[in-house]
């Protein structure tokens, strides 16, 4: 439209809509969202002269999913603890595949260096790290994470055949989500109580345990016309209860230990508001509810290197794991409705690798190193403990 002196351009949006260009789940979550916050916002002023192909990037950019998948990460890391009860009560029945480092027991001398078989009140302690990554599922961004810490704990005779122990530590969790520019942290801090007997070659553990968790996000919103940084910081705690039978066979060589374990994992995160500008999310309280079954075999055996006695074991199973294994949760722009987010999935199908060597250093000195691995098509994660027994 034009008169003598000007020229008039009339703009109309068409009718498509921004979720029509989506290509993924959260994609068209967020596209929905966004749209839904109407003329004036800055999120869905720029989105409107993006590009489809922008306008994807946009929408992953600002769907948040690194608090949906922090689920998975810790999920996953949940093992460590009660990994490192169920050895402990195998060390004191001298169970198949676990570590033969003394511990430290009150005998009649006091504080002493004693067998992990002591029936004696016995304390330890191990340090741990592991790092592993989630594949993307086409959906959510691919997560790094990696946990390193020290847990210890102390357990003694109960009754004539089984032992009854309390497990606590410290670690802290790294994760990154690089493709959606985010990235969190979690400090944890852990307890548990664990217990298990061994009746004749007929061996069970279990246990009980909590997770404190304390976690901060940062996060980058950038797309063409638009800019923002965001971060997040709340509480969760995860919940854990478990049980193992294991059989053991002895050879003349070494010993085997076919085994079957049930976890269940329950994490629970706070509500939140990210800080920052257009692009902050808002979020309720979330839950997750995971379980693991794993079945394998252990074995060990005694080996002599020159003067130095070692025991050298190792392990193979299969994990499968069923429930909350691509965890979502519910966000909001301010001023908006709330949509779904899923995270980046936990590995169904997993082998878990274990192989460890204890050896003898000194008379008075013994050293034990292990290695854990889960390996999935889509996932894996690898960590390694260590522990130091030494007699003044």
């Amino acid at each position: 439209v034009y008169d003598a002196n000007n020229v008039y351009l009339d703009i109309s949006r068409t009718s498509t809509a921004f979720a029509d260009v989506a290509s993924t789940f959260n994609q068209r979550s967020v596209a929905a969202a966004a749209q839904a916050l109407g003329s004036g916002n800055p999120i869905q002023d720029n989105i409107l002269f993006l590009t489809a192909p922008e306008a994807r990037n946009a929408f992953d950019m600002l769907s948040g999913e690194v608090h949906a998948s922090i689920h998975s990460g810790l999920i996953e890391d949940s093992h460590s603890v009660r990994d490192a009860a169920s050895e402990r009560i195998r060390a004191a029945f001298d169970g198949v595949g676990a570590s033969s480092v003394p511990v430290m027991t009150y005998g009649l001398g006091g504080l002493e260096l004693a067998p992990a078989t002591s029936e004696n009140f016995a304390v330890w302690g191990r340090g741990f790290g592991a790092w592993g990554h989630l594949d993307s599922d086409g959906n959510a961004a691919g997560l790094d994470h990696s946990t390193g810490g020290f847990l210890a704990g102390g357990d003694a005779a109960v009754g004539e055949s089984w032992r009854l122990g309390l497990i606590s530590g410290y670690s802290h969790t790294s994760l990154e989500a690089d493709d959606r520019a985010s990235s969190g942290s979690s400090e944890n801090y852990h307890l548990g109580l664990f217990a298990g007997t061994q009746n004749g070659n007929l061996g069970f553990r279990s246990g009980l345990a909590y997770t404190w968790h304390s976690i901060e996000t940062g996060r980058s919103v950038v797309f063409p016309g638009f800019a923002d940084s965001l971060s997040a910081d709340y509480d969760a705690g995860t919940f854990q209860a478990f049980g193992e039978l294991g059989y053991r066979i002895n050879t003349a060589s070494a010993s085997f230990e076919p085994y079957a374990n049930l976890a269940y994992v329950n994490f629970d995160a706070d509500g939140f508001t990210e800080n920052g500008g257009a692009a902050a999310l808002s979020s309720g309280d979330r839950s997750s509810d995971t379980a693991f079954t794993t079945l394998g075999l252990r074995a060990s055996t005694v080996l002599t290197l020159g003067t130095v006695t070692a025991t050298a074991r190792g392990g193979l199973g299969w994990r499968h794991a069923f429930g909350d294994v691509r965890p979502d949760t519910a966000l909001a722009f301010a001023g908006g409705s709330s949509f779904a987010i899923k995270g980046v999935p936990i590995a169904k199908n997993a082998a878990l690798l274990e192989a460890g060597l204890d050896v003898n250093i000194t008379e008075n000195a013994t050293f034990g190193i292990a290695y854990q691995g889960q390996i999935a098509s889509d996932a894996q994660t690898h960590g390694f403990s260590a522990k130091l027994g030494v007699r003044f």
